[in-house]
Order: C-alpha cells, then structure tokens, then sequence
C-alpha cells in the first residue's frame, strides 16, 4: 500500500491515528476491572488492560512508533495477561516487523480478523421515509444497551447483568451513542467518539427483526454528519470481513486502509 492509494499524507500516519482513537476509546470505557491499573505506553501504541479474561484487554498500535522489544513484550503481558487471562495483542501492516517477529517467536496464533475502513466526513443523504437517527437522550440508556445486546446476542436481554456491556459503552465520557428508529420506535443503535479529528464509529447493531431496512446505513450517515460539524477530517470503523457491515460501510463510501490480525497468546492451561 503506497501513499497515492489513499488520499492521506500517508499511510502510516494514518493507521496511527486511527489505532489512537480506538486505544483512547478503549482506555475512556469505565469497566470495574480498570480500577488501580493504569494503561501500558509502548513504540507508539497503547496496552489496556479492563479485567480478567476480557475481551478489551488487548494492546492497540503498539510498533507503529518504533522496534518493540523483548522487555517491552514481558511488560505488556504482565500487564494483559493478570488474572490468567489471555495476552492479544493487534498486528497491522504498518507495524515495526520486531513486533510480528517477536508473536512469532512466543506462539502468539491468529484469533481473528479486521478490515479498518475510513473516508473524509462529508454531506450524507437523508435516512429512508419512516427512519429518523438522533443521539441517545437522557433516561434512554437501558433502552440502547437492551438493543445493543439482543443485536449482538441474538436474542432480548433476561437479565440485568446482560445489560451491562451496552450501559459501559454509554457511560465513556468519550462516547456520543446514536438510535435509529423506525417510526419513531427505536430499533437499533450506533456509537461514535472523536480524538485527535479522527471519528471513530463502532457499537453498530440492528436487530434481526429490523434489519433489510437501511438502519445501520443511516446510523452511518448520522454518525458522518455528526464528525462533520466538529471538524473531523477522519471518519473510522472495522469489520470482520464479507460481513453485512462491511458491505453497509462500502456503500457508504468507506475505503479499506489496511487489515489487521488479533493475535492470542492463550491462557496457561487453556
């Protein structure tokens, strides 16, 4: 990937930005875990930790500001790997090959996939007849989190703990969370941050029952005025790949800027 296939300064620097936007949401999300454990600078990135056996305990952009080292990897997996949960630690092209050298060389394996797709915030079409997106308002929040859970879990919320992960996402200073509804009912749900004018749009989630209806495309349009108006020059999300997301991005005028790998050192005895 060359600087004229992206219509940035350059590709690296624009992989940085976006990797410190997703770091900064990461370390803003108020998860119990966090409490006494600050998180871990590294050769550009950033290591989180958010709890035992967390899935946001990762490290973000780490070997896009230099070589990473073999003390800089015992440090970061003191740091995740706490309560004896697995280490994962994200590996994109832009990275300083010590670091895919150095997962090599500890087992690290490949846990999944992402594409990171970006644009420049611009004018937007209008939502579908029936469909109006707005921020989330004051007292909506169990409203948001019960969408956000039954998008993702396949099924309404049946009790208060599952509700947990959408309240999370409301309560990040940095978060502004966005519903769309369908005459006026809500019926799915959408999150955007701003750091360093990068706008980072994530949290989407449609429902089975509602989706075919142009809701998650809205919610991106929503979120693209909204990174507009505060003078964002980035607008940002992943995917996993060939997935409806992928596609509602794609049609939004999304490009892909790079793939990126989570790698998984597992837990002892797992």
């Amino acid at each position: 990937m060359d600087a004229e296939s992206l219509p940035h300064p350059e590709p690296r620097l624009l992989a940085w930005r976006i990797e410190q936007a997703q770091a900064e949401q990461v370390d803003q999300t108020p998860l119990p875990g966090r409490v006494g454990r600050p998180s871990l600078f590294v050769a550009g990135g950033r290591a989180i930790y958010t709890g035992p056996r967390a899935l946001f305990s990762v490290a973000l952009g780490v070997g896009l500001g230099g070589a990473v080292s073999e003390e800089d990897m015992d440090r970061m997996e003191a740091l995740l790997g706490q309560g004896g949960g697995a280490a994962r630690i994200e590996l994109n092209p832009f990275c300083d090959p010590s670091l895919a050298q150095s997962l090599a060389r500890r087992r690290y394996v490949v846990e999944s996939f992402q594409l990171v797709w970006w644009r420049r915030p611009g004018d937007v079409p209008p939502p579908p007849p029936g469909v109006t997106v707005r921020p989330m308002g004051t007292g909506e929040e169990r409203t948001w989190a019960g969408l956000f859970f039954h998008a993702y879990a396949g099924r309404p919320a049946a009790a208060e703990v599952e509700l947990m992960g959408g309240l999370n996402l409301t309560r990040t200073p940095c978060n502004t969370c966005f519903l769309a509804c369908v005459d006026g009912e809500p019926r799915g749900v959408g999150v955007v941050s701003a750091t360093g004018g990068v706008a980072l749009l994530s949290g989407d989630g449609v429902p089975l029952p509602y989706r075919g209806r142009g809701l998650q495309l809205a919610l991106i349009h929503a979120r693209l005025a909204w990174a507009a108006e505060r003078g964002c020059d980035v607008a940002t999300a992943s995917t996993e790949p060939a997935t409806a997301s992928q596609r509602s991005y794609e049609k939004a005028g999304f490009r892909c800027a790079y793939p990126k790998l989570i790698m998984v050192r597992p837990a002892p005895g797992t």
